[in-house]
């Protein structure tokens, strides 16, 4: 009876888990739902060895309390999905309540009963994790020149906060920030960020969100550095490094894409746990089958529900370690199993995603495929357009060290292969290759993917990848001299950009109160009748940053132009930040074909106005 009893709280807290996951009233989400409810449950009765028939300790307090705080922000989101509900709307009417209080009950049933099977599921893989972890084997020795694994975390948490640390001065709001700041929203869920929407509403103890920066930022930094940690451990398969090594992750968080990460307020610590979310299923991968495709399961879900450009990082990373089990004489059955094992758990983390939790999108980007005829020439112009990207993105010297990088990449292979340097040769640059073409994710199948700097920070990572394996070398140090080398760059580049963000804003609020200040003498807006108020022109780059746009092109992509016409954050700053009074904007005429007499004509802009109709523009 008691084993009865047992089965049917697993079940039931699992089905509890799944149904929380749940997006939306939409058919296809409730069935995909209930289909991987009944099949899970099947494979744990069948497998009743693993899931039930062995003594189950209780969860520490630590993980209960995780577990609370995980299933509250997957009710928080089930609550966002469901509280305008049809379904709901059609049963409350019998019951006497209302929605609120309806989808409110089920929110915490929910939560309250996903906490079991939440909570033996952290204990179960953190303790494993640890485990291996701990008992891993330290070739290097402990003398005064290597570093534990704790003492690296805490290097690497340094090099990417003083990194940083422009950055967090020049307290930009960063692109969607303004949106946030002025209005309070979420809106992840748009995008299928559920995890973004769910934690913030915890942090914020609302789910109107207000800005606690740099808290965010910070959080961010320890995420990665110890995604960083996890890179390093699950690639050398030691836990004892030396400063060479650590040094070599420091692309990881200070790379220009990701650069662009951490400068959101917001989102900053969201796409810090993609990466993470992307990297540690693999210290389970000498584990049993169910319990590694279950963690890379898990984790692509936590990828596609933080966010989505990191989905070509954990293919990237089994394709590095087949490489390597290929180096040390690992037979061909192994490498398959491996790579077999890490194409289940991914594909079904990615149908999991797609048919449960992905809502569609159509915007400036979009998660749709085009047809199956289309789809080669989407995949070939995509990926010229990324690899243009970063050709015009990267200065002439990143390019070179990148190359040596490539080189490092082979030369190492071929120092640390027990396989015939022929074939080394060969299997290094194909390895290489194919991560490189894995680096961008799903992203060049897409119809219209993301080509901002923040969607490729899966470079960064292929780099850092590279990074690690030259600085493993220590029979050669001119091996290691490209990866330290282009650590020193990408971190002096964050200080750089740091500072020409704050140089930006700056100039921004000069402009801005330029413009505001001769509206705040005319006469027009000393009335009642709201005004119309319409931007033309920009006002360009900080006269200080144009020249460094020749040493430095990303900066052209990196560093927004806030106040400018037809931009919606932008537009959100002017007139949402600064409280102009009875000034309303009509998108539905445009200003600039009307006859509108000059008001007021300065070095920085032009102020044309008739009745209730103001044009600025800017120069």
């Amino acid at each position: 009876m008691k084993s009865f009893l047992f089965k049917c709280c697993g079940i039931t807290s699992m089905a509890a888990f799944f149904l929380l996951n749940l997006s939306g009233s939409r058919k296809t989400a409730f069935a995909g739902c209930f289909i991987v409810i009944i099949l899970t449950a099947v494979f744990m009765m069948k497998n009743q060895k693993a899931f039930f028939n062995h003594p189950v300790s209780f969860p520490s307090p630590a993980y209960i309390v995780s577990s609370l705080l995980i299933c509250s922000s997957m009710a928080c989101n089930f609550y966002s999905a469901f509280i305008n509900s049809s379904i709901i709307s059609r049963i409350t009417p019998f019951l006497g309540w209302t929605n609120k209080q309806m989808v409110l009950l089920l929110s915490a049933a929910g939560a309250i009963s996903a906490i079991p099977i939440v909570a033996v599921g952290l204990s179960h893989f953190i303790e494993i994790g640890f485990k291996d972890f701990s008992e891993s084997n330290n070739e290097l020795g402990n003398s005064k020149t290597t570093l534990t694994a704790g003492k690296g975390f805490l290097i690497l948490t340094a090099i990417y906060f003083v990194g940083i640390s422009a950055i967090l001065r020049a307290n930009v709001n960063y692109i969607d920030d303004w949106g946030r700041v002025a209005e309070g929203y979420r809106g992840w869920e748009n995008f299928s960020r559920f995890i973004s929407n769910g934690v913030s509403t915890l942090i914020h103890t609302d789910n109107y969100i207000t800005d606690i920066s740099p808290f965010t930022q910070l959080l961010a930094v320890f995420i990665v550095a110890f995604a960083g940690i996890i890179l390093i451990y699950v690639t050398y398969e030691r836990n004892v490094y030396t400063v060479w090594e650590i040094l070599a992750l420091t692309p990881l968080g200070l790379n220009p894409y990701f650069l662009e990460c951490i400068s959101y307020k917001f989102d900053a610590p969201f796409m810090a746990l993609s990466i993470l979310g992307a990297i540690a299923p693999l210290l389970y991968r000498k584990k049993q089958t169910w319990e590694y495709i279950l963690a890379v399961s898990i984790g692509t879900v936590i990828v596609c529900t933080s966010y989505q450009a990191a989905s070509g990082i954990f293919p990237m990373c089994v394709v590095l370690l087949a490489f390597r089990m290929w180096m040390k004489n690992k037979s061909w059955k192994q490498i398959f199993e491996f790579s077999l094992k890490s194409v289940c758990g991914f594909s079904i983390g990615m149908i999991f995603f797609r048919i449960v939790l992905m809502i569609p999108v159509d915007t400036y980007v979009s998660n749709s495929l085009p047809s199956f005829t289309e789809l080669p020439f989407t995949i070939i112009t995509n990926f010229k357009n990324y690899f243009n990207l970063i050709s015009s993105d990267f200065k002439p010297v990143w390019k070179w060290i990148f190359l040596l990088l490539c080189i490092g990449f082979i030369r190492s292979g071929l120092t640390l292969s027990g396989r015939k340097k022929s074939y080394t040769l060969l299997m290094a640059p194909i390895s290489g290759m194919v991560m490189f073409l894995l680096c961008f994710g799903l992203y060049p199948a897409l119809a219209k993917p993301l080509f901002a700097p923040r969607g490729m920070y899966g470079f960064g990572v292929f780099i850092t990848i590279l990074s690690i394996c030259a600085a493993e070398v220590r029979q050669s140090t001119e091996i290691r001299v490209p990866a330290l080398t282009l650590a020193w760059i990408f971190f002096v580049f964050s200080l750089t950009y740091g500072n020409a963000l704050y140089v930006q804003k700056n100039y921004t609020d000069f402009r801005i109160m330029q413009v505001i200040t001769d509206l705040n003498d005319m006469e027009v807006f000393l009335g009642e009748k709201p005004v119309v108020v319409q931007i033309a022109g920009s006002i360009g780059q900080s006269p200080v940053i144009r020249p460094m746009n020749k040493k430095y092109n990303i900066l052209n992509r990196l560093i927004p132009i806030t106040f400018r016409e037809s931009w919606s954050w932008g537009q959100k700053q002017f007139f949402g930040y600064y409280g102009l009074k009875n000034v309303i904007r009509d998108t539905s005429i445009d200003l600039t074909t009307y006859e509108l007499p000059v008001i007021k004509d300065t070095m920085y802009h032009t102020i044309s106005g008739k009745d209730q109709y103001v044009l600025i523009r800017l120069k």
